[in-house]
């Protein structure tokens, strides 16, 4: 198999007009890592988003390493005009992020999907009405 064939896909997906999400599943290895961040930043230009969630919900245990690579993704997008919101932290992880000194700086993270949703809304000014 050529390289280009073992690549996973990377699904970033348009939420909203200017917002993407990008669910992540399974290991971030260097990698990975480094696909994930390609995928997203075309898709940001090619949609010109202002924000895009990862939801790491799916992602079993977050790491320094793991965490390097969220960093890096995040000022990747800061440096094309865009922001990430980090969703899907779960208290285990945010334990384990604690107890080895992992500090994402100026991350915007949320526990769920829900408050990233609503935050990336307020960020491009869409409010949500409940219909009557």
């Amino acid at each position: 198999m050529a390289e280009s064939e073992m690549r996973t896909v990377v699904p970033v997906n348009m939420l909203w007009d200017k917002i993407l999400m990008l669910p992540i599943f399974g290991t971030i290895d260097s990698a990975r890592g480094q696909e994930i961040m390609e995928s997203m930043l075309k898709k940001i230009i090619a949609t010109k988003s202002k924000v895009i969630i990862l939801d790491i919900l799916g992602v079993p245990i977050v790491d320094s390493a793991v965490a390097n690579h969220l960093i890096k993704i995040t000022k990747a997008t800061q440096l094309i005009g865009s922001e990430a919101i980090i969703s899907g932290i779960s208290a285990e992880i945010a334990q384990t992020m604690v107890s080895l000194g992992i500090e994402l700086g100026n991350v915007t993270t949320t526990a769920d999907l829900a408050d990233a949703v609503q935050l990336a809304f307020d960020k491009t000014g869409y409010v949500i009405k409940k219909a009557t």
